[in-house]
């Protein structure tokens, strides 16, 4: 886990670097960036993709420095609730961690261009609504240093990330 979680853009950058630019409204990302930053992380259980279910993955790319919390947070939730429950709840889908875009209606980058956000089980907690995930799936991030969008003004409760005030 992170000493200090960053607070703001400014210290967003300092702590986790600049993953690239805007250019004509669109996110440019930063090869040097990506290769400086990016890792990949194993999971020892799969996960299915929530976009497309019929595909699972046992890895991600996430940024160095976030990446190690993510895992630890996922395998806690397997290691409580078994893959059988976690299937059996709707706790076996992943929606993914590094994704080069702007802010949802935005023109910064989202946190998933720095790839320190993650969604998890977007079906339980989509934009807008209230979340259905356990109070356990939520502990397994925020103990970490993740902050919960599903406490949000407007939630997004399959969004974690590690990062404040952004």
């Amino acid at each position: 886990m992170l000493e200090r979680i960053p607070d703001g853009l400014d210290e967003i950058l300092a702590v986790y670097g600049t993953p690239g630019f805007v250019e004509e409204g669109r996110f440019v990302p930063s090869q040097a960036w990506i290769r400086e930053n990016l890792r990949r992380f194993s999971l020892s259980f799969p996960l299915h993709e929530s976009w497309a279910p019929y595909r699972t993955l046992t890895s991600f790319l996430a940024h160095r420095l976030v990446g190690d919390a993510m895992v630890d947070a996922l395998e806690e939730i397997r290691e409580y609730y078994g893959l059988g429950r976690m299937q059996q709840h709707g706790l076996d889908y992943w929606g993914g961690v590094y994704n080069p875009r702007l802010k949802t209606g935005g023109d910064e980058p989202s946190l998933h261009a720095f790839a320190v956000a993650l969604d998890y089980c977007p079906a339980l907690g989509p934009c807008g609504e209230p979340s259905r995930r356990p109070r356990g799936v939520v502990e397994a991030f925020t103990k970490r240093g993740f902050e919960w969008g599903g406490l949000w003004t407007c939630p997004d409760g399959h969004h974690f990330q590690m990062a404040r005030g952004f």
